[in-house]
């Protein structure tokens, strides 16, 4: 993977620009898009210009204090000044895109909107408000991001790092080699979460006891991740986030030439005794004097002793003596992840993290290979055919969420056959899918729910909002092939979806004959009615030969 070019373009306002939430492309030879990373504690945009050939420039980046995450972690529920302010931020974000012509805008959400209960009604809000469509990624996601972009920046070798990256709710570690990971977990323990638990005095110091309190803190939230980092090899700890960088620049003003700062092919140098002497000198100050500290924003002031005391606990926990800072985070594997998607390598579009978790998930569970594919194909032939006579508004990934849905679809059976549906659907919505956003691991999950009862009520684990025509024609669509592959014998050799004024057909063409398929039928019409409001008829067919179905 190339480098990322980055070029920095300054941004002159222009008040006359339209406030239209659309974004339209100005040079058909290059694709423009935005990168919205929003955190519990920073938010940030990076504008990025891809030329026919995917190679990058990155054109300006944006970054803004909103602290969306203050009181979150204790409330569970989003602040309304914090909304207000991460809101402004976005609308702003969305005029930078405006200005520069990007097609498109990748905007993520963290820790904060997955804890806040009311997390739905702000996004919906951004969207209304921006255009912006923000989806929220699990931790897993996250920390996988992270690797990515990190990666991005390293010289090849076959060395494994292990990567922490303290963000304002939560803390991604991971242990990866540039094709291996062999560990990877969000902790859920970030700076803004830890100032808020634990505060200084009036005037904002944070006497040693305190400090010690946060640092027990960390260690209870950390000590299950040790375990399974300790069980791997590693040559050096990276760390990325607006709290590493800070403690770098903290630390050079504090050390000077005499603090070493060695500059390696993995980032800065940075000494966890320097850590622990900036962590002590910074509790000492108050409030006012840390936010007066050159190079520290006054936001970032208000959380830098919590983030200090995790990444000294864990650096301590493991007993290095040093980490690496890197500038290199989220945002960089935002890009990468869409080069990967969107531009072919080799001759084809790279999807390999979620093909390769959805792979890992059904290999684990044991799932019928053979069926599982075959199933795959039919009911994305019946999603495609309905798509083409017009059954549904287009809804971009959706084709590929039923297709590793049906990869996925009788995961539940591990658990028991009886509901294998609700335990299947359970197991997506909970383990970790890489690659994926929440809503599309809700949607995968809503479809393996629905693959044997698509009129079923959904159970309260798989609320959300309304589904859409398409994702009702998707899981119609998987039930259909369940169905018509009950013996898992792979009989049905196509299948055509038929419509005739408002009437619908499927015509079903077997390889031998298949009664199990065949008296499917009833079944294939009441849900389908239910569903769509009309039945779409079966007729099955033998080598061109019309079988009449006799219902007994």
């Amino acid at each position: 993977m190339p480098k990322l070019n980055h070029q920095y373009v300054n941004l002159a306002e222009d008040s006359a620009k339209s406030q239209s939430t659309s974004f339209v492309r100005p040079n058909p030879t290059v694709t423009r898009v935005g990168f919205v990373d929003l955190g519990s504690n920073s938010s940030r945009l990076t504008v990025v210009e891809f030329d026919r050939r995917g190679r990058v420039t990155v054109l300006n980046r944006v970054k803004s204090m909103v602290r969306l995450g203050e009181r979150a972690f204790e409330t569970k529920e989003l602040q309304p000044e914090a909304m207000q302010r991460a809101l402004s931020c976005l609308k702003d974000f969305a005029q930078v895109c405006r200005s520069y012509g990007v097609t498109e805008v990748v905007a993520v959400g963290t820790a904060a909107l997955r804890v806040a209960k009311n997390s739905l009604d702000f996004v919906r809000l951004v969207k209304e408000k921006t255009g912006i469509d923000l989806q929220v990624i699990s931790g897993d996601e996250e920390a996988r991001l992270i690797r990515v972009g990190i990666w991005d920046s390293l010289p090849k070798t076959k060395d494994a790092f292990l990567f922490i990256d303290i963000g304002g709710g939560s803390t991604e570690v991971s242990v990866s080699s540039r094709e291996k990971i062999s560990f990877l977990e969000s902790l859920n323990i970030g700076c803004v979460m830890m100032t808020d638990a634990f505060r200084g005095n009036a005037q904002g110091k944070i006497s040693s006891g305190v400090f010690n309190k946060m640092q027990q803190k960390a260690m209870e939230k950390i000590q299950h991740a040790l375990k399974g980092i300790k069980h791997t090899s590693y040559s050096a700890a990276i760390a990325s986030s607006g709290t590493a960088q800070a403690l770098l620049t903290l630390a050079q003003a504090k050390f000077g030439e005499n603090g070493g700062f060695e500059l390696k092919p993995q980032g800065i140098e940075l000494k966890r005794a320097q850590i622990a002497a900036l962590a002590k000198s910074l509790s000492q100050m108050t409030a006012a004097q840390r936010e007066r500290l050159p190079g520290l924003s006054p936001s970032r002031a208000q959380v830098i002793v919590g983030g200090a005391a995790i990444l000294l606990t864990i650096l301590q926990a493991l007993d290095l003596p040093c980490v690496y800072i890197t500038p290199n985070n989220l945002q960089d594997g935002q890009v990468v992840d869409y080069l990967e998607r969107h531009f072919k390598r080799d001759g084809k579009k790279e999807n390999y993290w979620r093909r390769k978790s959805v792979k890992t998930l059904a290999k684990h569970y044991h799932c019928e290979k053979a069926h599982a594919e075959h199933l795959e194909t039919l009911a994305l032939s019946i999603f495609e055919q309905a798509g083409k006579l017009k059954l549904y508004a287009e809804q971009p990934g959706l084709e590929e969420l039923l297709g590793y849905s049906a990869r996925l679809h009788d995961i539940g059976i591990a658990i028991s056959y009886d509901k294998h549906y609700m335990h299947g659907a359970y197991l997506v919505r909970h383990c970790p899918l890489l690659g994926f956003t929440e809503q599309e691991v809700l949607t995968m999950a809503r479809l393996v729910f629905w693959h044997s009862r698509p009129s079923g009520e959904l159970p309260a684990f798989l609320s959300g909002p309304v589904a859409t025509e398409a994702e009702k024609w998707a899981a119609l669509s998987l039930f259909i092939g369940e169905n018509l592959d009950r013996t898992h014998r792979s009989v049905v050799q196509n299948v055509k979806l038929v419509k005739k004024d408002r009437a619908l057909s499927l015509d079903v063409t077997l390889g031998v004959p298949a009664p199990l398929e065949e008296s499917s039928v009833e079944k294939i019409r009441k849900h389908t009615k239910r569903v769509l409001g009309e039945a779409i008829d079966v007729r099955f067919h033998l080598h061109d030969r019309e079988i009449e179905i006799v219902s007994i």
